[in-house]
């Protein structure tokens, strides 16, 4: 009768990311089924009750939520707390658990961390009834080095459901990453609904799959591995039918995507949306010709038409009313100019606006923009191209591409913030081999020899993950993960107190953990 004997699994310490200071102490808390839970303050009724959330479906205990100063697991704000915006601590004795800071957010990541310290079998959707639920005796004070743990997600190559990506939150959640940088835009398809402009999603967001590259790339992969993760999904919302033919795409209700952004807040993320323009237009301009510069569809958008700056204000105009972040992205990368250079209407805008070539009419575009998010209460996030030409101070660059020093160099100098995601470390829809997790953990994502000041205006890190060759959720996750995980430990964790020999041990413990999550990953060489 073996099997029928309780697993008692002693939870151990093994966070990711690695906190600030961790003391182990002598005993452990043992969630019971009458546990309770408790919040001190009406803001954190949504901790509690995402806290009881994960928590019951393994344990099947009800968890009762209530708001007090007593429970065996106590959320609390602290104004006193020492940690800033995001910081916690969290107690863990023979008599409960303390989790406390002086925000929301600093709330959630202890939350995150008393999942990890908890057996993995927590992360299971459907009761575990021979686990013993067990916490260590822990004293943790923890803050993050960097505001910005980001993820940029491409479900434009590729479509992911609005389900697929809570998953991906879920998970991002767990390991204390605060932004989720959501690529909505590009030439291969629109996925954001905007009433304004219904074609941009009743033409824009569907496709012919044997006309797209890197549709048709895939399956041949597919084929060719014997890879089913490879394989352009056909079926049920990504698909409908036009002309006789399957089409492949999707896109996202603005309702849907409120939904998501409260999933997401109430898990201490905030989401990014990226429009992406003048270039990467096309899905655009085909649905609304006259927005290119010679009304043949093609890209970029005519930044030379007050047209185009119209619609271009009208987009943002319900991206804003939809996402409460103050931070929208804008793009601005890999624009093809030549057009520019062809068309009257950007000429006479380089005249009239005493402008020396088409970099600095992007810049006056940019520009222009940016003026109305501000007016707006947004602020403006571009790729490291918005430099070209010339840039306002306010703008946030996310540097990704050529020598790193250079580019941080460039943009800190000339006083902007700057979000860390280069591809030689950050680009996750890269290819991985044995030695890709060390280099990323081990690599100066930060470049050396930078000075204070200009350390203070890198605002964090980002993975990136394009999509043109990742068309399923389980392709995405065996790319990213455990890789993630690494980013996530540099942005939070103190360049001096990252250590190698140290991070593998305990990524290794999060192995099954993620399995149980359901998450597809690279397998680690133990």
């Amino acid at each position: 009768m073996l099997l029928l004997m309780p697993l008692s699994l002693m939870a151990e310490v093994n966070i990711i990311p690695q906190p600030t200071r961790v003391t182990e102490k002598a005993g452990s808390f043992v969630i019971r089924r009458n546990a309770t839970i408790a919040y001190n303050h009406k803001s954190l009724q949504p901790a509690a009750a995402y806290l009881q959330e994960k928590l019951q479906p393994a344990t099947g205990y009800s968890l009762p939520v209530s708001k007090g100063k007593k429970a065996d697991i106590i959320l609390s704000l602290n104004p006193k707390c020492q940690a800033g915006a995001e910081g916690y601590t969290l107690t863990a004795s023979e008599n409960g658990v303390l989790i406390e800071a002086a925000g929301y957010r600093g709330i959630v990541h202890g939350i995150a961390t008393l999942r990890q310290l908890l057996p993995c079998q927590i992360e299971e959707t459907t009761l575990q009834p021979y686990v013993t639920w067990r916490v260590p005796a822990v004293e943790i004070e923890d803050a993050p080095n960097f505001e910005w743990r980001g993820m940029m997600l491409d479900p434009v190559r590729h479509f992911f459901t609005i389900e697929e990506t809570k998953r991906f939150l879920d998970v991002m959640a767990l390991y204390k990453f605060s932004k989720f940088h959501w690529h909505l835009v590009d030439s291969q398809g629109w996925r954001l609904e905007i009433r304004q402009y219904p074609l941009l999603t009743s033409e824009g967001a569907f496709r012919f799959p044997e006309d797209e590259h890197w549709d048709r790339r895939c399956n041949e992969i597919a084929v060719k591995d014997n890879n089913p993760c490879m394989k352009v999904p056909m079926t049920g919302e990504f698909t409908r039918v036009k002309d006789g033919r399957l089409q492949y795409g999707g896109f996202y209700t603005q309702d849907e995507v409120r939904e998501l952004v409260q999933y997401a807040l109430v898990r201490g993320i905030d989401i990014i949306p990226e429009f992406d323009v003048p270039g990467h237009s096309y899905a655009a301009t085909k649905c609304y010709p006259w927005l290119s510069c010679s009304g043949d569809g093609r890209d970029p958008i005519c930044v030379g038409k007050d047209t185009s700056l119209e619609f271009c204000r009208n987009v943002y105009k319900e991206i804003f009313q939809l996402f409460p972040n103050e931070y929208v992205e804008i793009g601005g990368d890999e624009v093809n100019r030549s057009a520019w250079r062809k068309c009257p209407d950007c000429q006479k805008r380089i005249q009239d606006q005493g402008l020396k070539n088409e970099a600095e009419l992007q810049s006056w575009f940019t520009c222009t923009m940016e003026k109305y998010f501000n007016e707006n209460g947004k602020k403006l996030i571009g790729w490291d191209e918005i430099l070209e030409g010339g840039v306002s101070k306010s703008a946030t660059v996310n540097w990704w591409r050529g020598d790193h020093t250079d580019v941080v160099q460039r943009s800190t100098s000339g006083g902007n913030e700057v979000i860390l995601c280069p591809f030689t470390f950050c680009y996750f829809d890269y290819a991985q081999n044995d030695s890709t997790l060390q280099k990323l953990y081990t690599g100066d994502i930060v470049p050396t020899g930078l000075s204070a000041e200009q350390l203070r205006l890198i605002k964090g890190m980002q993975g990136n993950i394009w999509c043109e060759r990742i068309p399923t959720e389980a392709q995405m996750q065996y790319m990213v993960f455990p890789r993630a995980l690494a980013l996530a430990e540099k942005a939070w964790t103190p360049n001096s107190q990252q250590d190698w020999n140290k991070f593998y041990p305990r990524l290794l413990k999060h192995v099954d953990r993620l399995k149980t999550m359901g998450i597809v990953q690279r397998p680690l060489e133990e």
